[in-house]
């Protein structure tokens, strides 16, 4: 019994020096995961946060101008804390390289910080520079660990980007938050143009079939007073506006859809969240603005006579924002015929944009994808030359309005 008893302590021991082991095996590991974790932290006093990058060629040289907006604390401090006056909350510095690598490392002739990046959430291009092509930006923007795949990207149309990068706004103190505000604003409430950020343009890079677009922005106005006497002026001295997108191919910008047709894009791609449409009355005078709510595209790929074909579809829900006629928006009739008013000027803007894409071979609406996922064995006979079967694709456009609620009031005040 003795003999039993002693064996049982003996394992009963063992037992709990396994156990104690474990323990510091487990305590050791946690600390080697966790107190390792800082070994590359960089202090704030030796950093220059950049919040955008903007790219222009040098006239002249094989090289680019690389421009990089940067955050001042203190002025950043000073705002949040109601100080600040006049002073800008960023700066900028300029350097030229051949490749942005290059640039971020001979950044440090005209700054004693290093470069940071992972608060970066805009990158502007000229269109000298995307007509050039950006291939070789992916391939940086893909490899280095600071960048972020959710910065935004945007084309300076008929402008240096880093113009773009230093017009002040009397509303935002940081140019580049300014320009994402109102490029978000602009998809969210007029759908006259979309983001796109780094990730959307490397998968559609790689997606067989389609091409990236990218948002493009316009200085209206004297650019060079906008630098300074737009925050200290009632009426800016110019304005940006976001209502242009990029077409891309194999790359490189090929023109560009403004306005209405840019709104077209986004008719197909059934990405429109709101806007509002404008139609004539009725044999009146005067006009109907209808508020789209929402809207959904299908994107139908067919083969006819052995030629593929698209056929697009775009259901839209609205109200009716206001009316500048005499109707009777109560009756059934009148309200059909606003539908079909909308429709068709949904058609026609859809249209326009299939039209200015198939001028620069650019198929940003993803036709040829849609093909490859529905009849992959025909894909492989058209892939090398789609952008010429893109050029006289066939495409059916039909479009499908409902107006849900028509406002508080049943009749036009002229009415009454």
């Amino acid at each position: 019994m003795i003999r039993i008893l002693s064996i049982c302590k003996g394992m009963i021991d063992m037992k709990y020096n396994c156990l104690k082991l474990m323990s510091i095996f487990l305590c050791s590991l946690f600390l080697i995961v966790f107190l390792t974790g800082c070994w590359n932290q960089k202090e704030l006093d030796d950093i220059a946060m950049v919040t955008s990058v903007g790219v222009d060629k040098v006239p002249d040289e094989d090289t680019y101008l690389f421009t990089f907006q940067i955050i001042i604390p203190r002025q950043i401090s000073s705002v949040q804390g109601g100080g600040g006056g006049d002073q800008a909350s960023v700066t900028v510095i300029s350097q030229k390289g051949k490749t942005l690598f290059e640039a971020l490392r001979r950044a440090a002739e005209k700054i004693p910080d290093q470069l940071y990046f992972p608060h970066t959430r805009l990158f502007v291009f000229s269109e000298d520079v995307a007509k050039d092509g950006l291939k070789d930006f992916w391939d940086f923007f893909e490899r280095d660990h600071e960048m972020r795949p959710l910065s935004t990207i945007l084309i300076a149309k008929e402008i240096e980007a880093k113009t773009v990068l230093t017009i002040m706004t009397p509303i935002e103190k940081n140019p580049s938050d300014s320009l994402l505000d109102k490029s978000k604003m602009t998809e969210k409430r007029s759908a006259y143009t979309i983001r796109a950020d780094i990730d959307d343009i490397i998968k559609a890079i790689g997606t067989p079939g389609k091409e990236p677009f990218i948002g493009g922005v316009k200085v209206i106005g004297n650019s060079q007073e906008a630098q300074s006497d737009n925050i200290k002026q009632i009426e800016p001295k110019a304005i940006i506006s976001t209502n242009n997108i990029g077409l891309f191919r194999g790359g490189k910008l090929q023109g560009w859809l403004n306005g209405n047709s840019a709104r077209g894009l986004l008719w197909v791609l059934g990405k429109v969240k709101s806007t509002v449409v404008n139609v004539k009355c009725n044999n009146k005078e005067g006009s109907i603005n209808v508020e789209i709510l929402r809207s959904k595209a299908q994107i139908h790929p067919q083969i006819i006579n052995g030629r593929p074909r698209i056929q697009v579809t775009i259901r839209s829900e609205a109200n009716i924002g206001e009316t500048g006629c005499f109707i009777n928006i109560v009756d059934p009739n009148e309200i059909v015929q606003i539908q079909e008013k909308v429709e068709k000027r949904i058609k026609k803007e859809a249209d326009e944009a299939i039209h200015v894409a198939k001028e620069y071979q650019s198929d940003v609406f993803g036709f040829g994808a849609a093909i490859y996922r529905s009849y992959p064995g025909k894909w492989g006979k058209w892939e090398k030359d789609w952008k010429d079967y893109f050029s006289e694709i066939e495409v059916e456009v039909l479009t499908d309005v409902s107006i849900r609620r028509s406002g508080l009031r049943n009749q036009p005040l002229k009415n009454r």
